[in-house]
């Protein structure tokens, strides 16, 4: 009989031990569905102001789907770190929304107003 010389051989691989999934893996996957059905505003012809206002809801609506990643990635490193909830509400709520609101929003709109 013949036989491998143990270098040779194969190992058998344990199966890995499955963990939890990571807690922002949730946010993750819902951030992946609703930006798969997420569908933006198209304009056709001359814009108008309902026209801009969509496209800045577009934005807005955006970030609705990632600023829950975010939190979530809070919540995460406040699990683990311990940030404290004054860290949490001001670096990890609605961050994508106020950087949006107010200005790329407001320059869309502005924008279309200028052109009249």
């Amino acid at each position: 009989m013949i036989t491998e010389p143990a270098a040779q051989k194969s190992p058998r691989l344990a199966a890995p031990a499955r963990s939890a999934p990571h807690p922002v893996q949730a946010a993750i996957h819902a951030a992946i569905a609703k930006l798969a059905a997420f569908r933006p505003t198209r304009i056709v012809g001359e814009p108008d102001r309902a026209d801009a206002q969509a496209v800045a809801d577009d934005l807005l609506a955006i970030a609705a789907i990632v600023d829950p990643v975010v939190a979530a990635i809070g919540d995460y490193a406040d699990s683990t770190i311990g940030l404290g909830p004054k860290n949490l509400d001001r670096d990890f709520r609605d961050q994508l929304r106020g950087a949006l609101e107010g200005n790329a929003t407001y320059t869309v709109v502005a924008a279309l107003d200028a052109r009249r």
